[in-house]
């Protein structure tokens, strides 16, 4: 009974929707990625909050040093994420493949092939982090300042392990959804769950706060609402119960997986171990939001991929075009008009805000204020390429562009402490991707023009 009122329930949404969009595929493509752009950005909002309420909460309620072992222990638990394998980028692009041309039984492969590989692969990972930890001392992986904390951190890593290993699974619906053009669920049920977390936040800071807890509301609530829009994803299609193990570039997106996760923690535990405390917190944080502040960035170009991919398996170029144009512009004004507010009001923001220590720091807000500009110009090129047949160009330049950030930190942090890092990561950035991936986008464009022209013909 439940069950059935479950189904006729998802059916009034199916119809409500197809009348919310129309039928005719161009502008079902365009309602849906304007559905997705404005729940996301809804629902970034809503992070937004959260984590501006986040950090200064606590980095009080922790202390300086608990505050930085709790940015190494999540950097630590985030590498879990390479056990994806690129699952989920992989099953977004095949799904809208799939879907738009009508294949449901691949479509329903790809989802088991992705849920199965992405569990056992989770599973493997935890485990092997959860080795690390116990067996290696403190002190060589989050540096010496940590050396006595082993108890805390075993106690840390035994619980939260498995938090990250249900949230990666689980994270396999949204990539599904995302292959849909669906995203509306995925960043409804974000909001909904950072609404809530702000809310056990608050009662974890004022009573006893822990990293374990605290880490436990911002990493596991937001695994309930994925729960749910799993449910409701296979009540309405059932058919995507059924299906076999495939591969779908699994391997190029865990490259460009791997380069992420190198990007986004490896300024903290370079600084860990070659700088001071203070250098270690002011970068993280700093660097932490202007990359919350770039999530307004991701509200655009997360359901521009796989719209891209939709676009092209209909041939629709001209399409392709105009949105890219207007997003260049909209997000050229956005990045410039944030990196002048970095160099000018960055310090004294986080000096009366965060009530950080930046006397001194104006080249790191001014360093890093470029670099925000540099990597919106060259994140829309990485998400582009990715919707359509570029992404092993994409994963090798993604991947250079770390090895070259990490040589480079190594080389400028124990010299230049966090402005050193902060140069590290806009060099990375200049260096190679902000003139490489232009010449690569203009390349595969041609060869996806060339071949629709060839695939036309034969239909002649």
């Amino acid at each position: 009974m439940i069950r059935h009122q479950a189904q006729r329930a998802c059916l009034r949404l199916n119809i409500f929707f197809s009348e919310f969009i129309g039928t005719e595929h161009r502008s079902k493509r365009s309602a849906l990625l304007r559905l997705a752009i404005i729940s996301s950005s809804l629902s970034k909002a809503c992070a937004l909050v959260l984590q501006t309420i986040a950090i200064p909460l606590v980095y009080r309620s922790l202390g300086q040093h608990h505050y930085e072992l709790y940015l190494l222990m999540t950097g630590a638990l985030a590498t879990i994420a390479i056990a994806q394998l690129g699952s989920g980028p992989g099953l977004t692009q095949g799904i809208a493949k799939a879907n738009a041309r009508g294949k449901r039984d691949q479509e329903a492969s790809l989802i088991n092939a992705a849920f199965r590989l992405t569990s056992v692969t989770a599973l493997i990972g935890g485990g092997v982090i959860l080795a690390i930890l116990h067996l290696i001392p403190p002190g060589a992986i989050f540096g010496s300042s940590f050396a006595g904390e082993r108890s805390v951190i075993v106690g840390v890593a035994d619980v939260c392990v498995f938090v990250m290993i249900a949230q990666i699974i689980s994270g396999v619906v949204d990539s599904a959804l995302a292959g849909y053009q669906e995203q509306m669920f995925s960043n409804f049920g974000v909001m909904i769950s950072n609404i809530l977390s702000i809310g056990l936040l608050y009662f974890v800071c004022k009573h006893n706060p822990t990293i374990s807890r605290v880490i436990l509301v911002l990493y596991g609530v937001p695994t309930l609402s994925r729960v749910v829009n799993l449910v409701v994803l296979y009540l309405r299609r059932p058919y995507l119960m059924q299906g076999a193990l495939r591969s779908c570039l699994g391997l190029a997106f865990w490259a460009i997986q791997l380069g992420g996760l190198i990007e986004q923690h490896s300024g903290t535990y370079v600084l860990a171990h070659l700088s001071s405390t203070k250098e270690t917190v002011l970068f993280a944080i700093v660097y932490k939001s202007l990359s919350l502040v770039g999530s307004v960035n991701i509200i655009i170009t997360q359901p521009l991929w796989p719209a891209f991919t939709d676009a092209i398996a209909h041939r629709d170029f001209a399409w392709i075009q105009r949105s890219y144009a207007k997003i260049r512009r909209a997000l050229t004004l956005f990045s410039c008009a944030v990196g002048f507010l970095m160099v000018t009001l960055g310090p004294w923001v986080f000096q009366h805000f965060v009530h950080l220590d930046t006397t001194g720091s104006r080249l790191l807000f001014c360093v890093l204020g470029v670099y925000f500009v540099a990597n919106v110009w060259t994140h829309l090129y990485y998400v582009t390429m990715m919707g359509m047949q570029g992404i092993w160009r994409v994963a090798v330049v993604a991947l250079s562009e770390n090895v070259i950030l990490l040589l480079l930190s190594l080389v400028l942090v124990p010299r230049l402490g966090a402005v050193g890092m902060a140069l590290a990561y806009l060099s990375a950035s200049l260096l190679l991707p902000a003139w490489l991936l232009p010449q690569l986008m203009k390349k595969t464009m041609r060869e996806i023009s060339s071949s629709s022209d060839l695939a036309g013909q034969s239909h002649q």
